[in-house]
């Protein structure tokens, strides 16, 4: 069996499709599995163990070119099972037009409902599983039953790293950050894409000062970023500049971590004491390699921990912290006619410090 899952989209998204893999081997251990990406989820397939080929498809490229390309890919490499899981649609075609045998997957837009001829329709939005579930279930086509299976079966080992990397990665902290090897640090990372809803940055940057002016003077912190977060620091950087905190100055550390590239962020992750985050793809990377991590939710439907939160091995390593509200939303806030509206403010502070502290005393997974 050659299995060709296509899923071009982002790294979060990405990595909770990991857990296909998994079973499909568990089932059928001959079985070769190629994962179809996008480029800026290239490096999370570095060692990964059950996959044993990525095709990468650039946005960027001719279409016209890259439609005959991966055609000939299906053909030479004989592929015979193929599953739409997310992203790009005319890869659905490309599967069709060599004569894939077992055209399954999600039936979504008109593309599925032309070419796949064993795709499923899925609810999702009634958000009923996770969305690694609700991944995981397009396999039944494959007479696949997952659900028999221990949950370390389908959630550990989804990303590992090398020795080399975690050396490379202290090298990187005691370059940039002057946090040597036996130094423990904490990552918060306030970013996120999309609309779903975050914390403000503001409480990002008073949960720091929260946790250093409680004696947790030991660690470090590292606020990571990319680019496209930038207004996610702004609140941050405001707090953190107030004259009382400036004692604190050399214990916190801003790092672009798409500057060193996806592998060697997963190492500093995989490295750190915990981490604090939204919704957003580092969380679920901070989860998947055994960090400690504390999430902040949305309480709207699609946006719940319940389908997105991290895909945790050790549920004890893992806080999701949603409001208590009675949300009613399926899809978007609804704004100011909502009782609740900003509702994530109404998470305090203080209740997250609290969840850190617990999980700092938790021995970290290996």
């Amino acid at each position: 069996m050659i299995v060709a899952i296509n899923r071009t989209d982002a790294i979060g998204d990405t990595l909770l499709t990991l857990p296909m893999a998994k079973v499909i081997k568990h089932h059928y251990p001959d079985a070769k599995i190629i994962f179809i990406i996008s480029p800026r989820t290239q490096e999370l397939f570095a060692n990964a163990r059950d996959v044993d080929e990525v095709w990468t498809i650039d946005p960027k490229k001719n279409w016209p070119g890259q439609v005959w390309s991966l055609y000939q890919k299906f053909s030479k490499n004989h592929v015979d099972t193929y599953f739409y899981v997310g992203g790009a649609h005319w890869i659905t075609f490309c599967a069709w037009l060599a004569g894939v045998t077992f055209r399954g997957g999600l039936i979504s837009r008109w593309p599925s409902f032309l070419f796949l001829n064993k795709g499923q329709r899925q609810s999702r939005r009634m958000v009923v599983m996770h969305e690694a579930e609700y991944n995981l279930n397009l396999l039944t086509g494959l007479e696949i039953d997952w659900s028999i299976l221990s949950e370390e079966t389908w959630r550990e080992n989804l990303i590992t790293m090398t020795a080399k990397e975690l050396e490379q990665a202290d090298k990187i902290l005691q370059d940039t950050c002057k946090i040597t090897p036996e130094q423990e640090f904490i990552v918060i990372h306030p970013g996120m894409s999309g609309h779903t809803l975050n914390w403000s940055s503001r409480n990002y940057g008073r949960l720091i000062t929260r946790l250093l002016d409680a004696n947790l003077e030991r660690f470090r912190f590292i606020v990571s970023f990319t680019p496209s977060d930038l207004n996610f620091l702004l609140g941050i950087k405001d707090h953190l500049g107030r004259p009382e905190y400036q004692k604190y100055k050399g214990k916190i550390h801003f790092f672009d971590g798409s500057k060193i590239g996806l592998r060697l962020y997963m190492a500093i992750l995989k490295k750190a004491k915990l981490f604090v985050g939204p919704s957003t793809g580092p969380t679920h990377l901070a989860t998947a390699l055994g960090t400690p991590v504390v999430a902040l939710y949305s309480p709207i439907k699609i946006q719940s921990a319940k389908r997105w939160g991290p895909l945790a091995v050790r549920t004890d390593q893992v806080k999701t912290i949603v409001p208590d509200v009675v949300c009613g939303e399926v899809h978007h806030c609804a704004g100011e006619v909502c009782p609740y509206y900003e509702c994530m403010a109404i998470v305090e502070v203080e209740d997250v410090a609290k969840e850190v502290n617990k999980l700092l005393l938790e021995p970290k997974a290996k």
